[in-house]
């Protein structure tokens, strides 16, 4: 089986998630989007098509993953927003024939029959969708799809169990733990090699899976309750909070209380505060005392700015979407649906305004625009102190963002 995962740019709207990573990249529960199909097919070929502005960093982070690996046989395409599982693979390999996948009436795939890299190129599916393959027939499949970052927020509890099923080894507690360390639930735990934990901390997996990963260490009297995952390398704080429906990525520092929310990964959160129902990227840095509300006084559905539109979530429960390289000062307040874009410094004298431009540097008062090389020299700096390097494609897509948002 062959297998192309696209993006869908006409209706997806992940806002700032997606300005330096393709919506499959996007974390949701233990794995980003790509990883749940790779892991539970291995021996599928899974091509990827991002949009052209993303070509170079995908090529970098994924490399022969391209649609120049595909053979001239059946060829699946899929938008890299659906959450793939068990059942929907299945309904996959049972398909026959050429037609649209849809769910819920809303197209999210379709089946080719030869052919696929040409038609692929010809038709300029990466930006115009598998819509314009100009194929007429469709299939309803049983497909789950993202659209706004909140929907992977809310997705997040029930995937850190679905994905713990899957890469974890679920009662396997390796690492050093303190003698008086409490696991509650042992058997809904998974921790790898070389993690460690303080005095007195608390995983409390009574109601849902904790997955630790490697060389995580957790300091004295932390308390983490499941559903939860934190990744390789990360760190918890001394007294720090993690509430379940939470997912930390690789090499985070949180501290401080967070509930139900996503890192994606190489953030930190070290100090007091409060982080719930939000989605911060990559390569943000939350000053102490930063906290987000994530409840209206009124208790009615949060509408958030993003992609350009006003969206009413439906949703009483949304906290923040913050972007790659932004930062907040200490003492910091969002409101309930505040977006921050990429490479932004937020330092507000009271809350901030709910929508944060890319590159804006300020206060509540008023922002200026970010100077572009300092903005690539302090993102190189951070980058360099976890051994990462940033590229040249990196460089030149933030670049062209910054044009984009003058």
């Amino acid at each position: 089986m062959q297998m192309v995962l696209l993006e869908d740019l006409k209706h997806a709207r992940f806002g700032p998630l997606t300005f330096l990573r393709p919506e499959f990249d996007l974390r949701c529960g233990v794995l980003e989007l790509h990883e749940k199909l790779e892991g539970r097919r291995p021996d599928w070929n899974v091509a990827l098509c991002p949009r052209p502005a993303l070509a170079a960093l995908v090529s970098e982070r994924h490399p022969a993953r391209g649609i120049d690996t595909l053979g001239d046989g059946p060829t699946l395409l899929l938008y890299g927003r659906v959450i793939a599982d068990e059942p929907l693979l299945r309904a996959l390999q049972e398909l026959e024939g050429e037609a649209l996948l849809t769910s819920a009436s809303e197209v999210v795939g379709a089946l080719l029959q030869s052919g696929a890299r040409q038609r692929l190129e010809e038709a300029s599916v990466a930006t115009e969708g598998v819509g314009a393959l100009g194929i007429e027939a469709t299939i309803e499949i049983p497909a789950r799809a993202v659209r706004y970052p909140w929907d992977l927020v809310g997705a997040t509890a029930e995937e850190i169990a679905a994905d713990a099923q899957l890469v974890a080894e679920l009662g396997e507690v390796k690492g050093e733990f303190h003698s008086s360390a409490c696991l509650l639930g042992r058997e809904n735990i998974s921790v790898g090699e070389g993690s460690e934990t303080g005095p007195n901390v608390v995983l409390d997996a009574r109601e849902g899976p904790i997955v630790i990963g490697r060389d995580v260490k957790i300091m004295a009297n932390a308390v983490v309750a499941g559903p939860a995952f934190i990744g390789d390398g990360s760190l918890v704080r001394a007294c720090s909070a993690i509430y379940g429906g939470t997912s930390i990525g690789p090499v985070c520092k949180v501290g401080g209380e967070i509930s139900a929310s996503v890192l994606q990964s190489f953030s930190n959160k070290q100090h007091g505060g409060f982080l719930g129902h939000s989605f911060v990227g990559s390569w943000v840095n939350l000053g102490a005392a930063t906290n987000n509300s994530d409840l209206k006084n009124n208790y009615g559905s949060v509408r958030v700015e993003i992609a350009g539109e006003v969206v009413d979530t439906g949703s009483v429960s949304v906290g923040a979407i913050i972007g790659d390289h932004s930062k907040t000062a200490i003492g910091t307040r969002l409101n309930t649906g505040t977006v921050i874009g990429i490479f932004c410094s937020v330092f507000a004298d009271g809350f901030s305004p709910k929508l944060v431009p890319s590159f804006s540097w300020g206060t509540s008062d008023g922002f200026v625009r970010y100077d572009l090389k300092e903005a690539i020299d302090t993102a190189s700096r951070v980058m360099t102190r976890r051994g990462m390097t940033m590229t040249p494609a990196f460089t030149k897509r933030v670049t062209e963002l910054f044009g984009a948002t003058a």
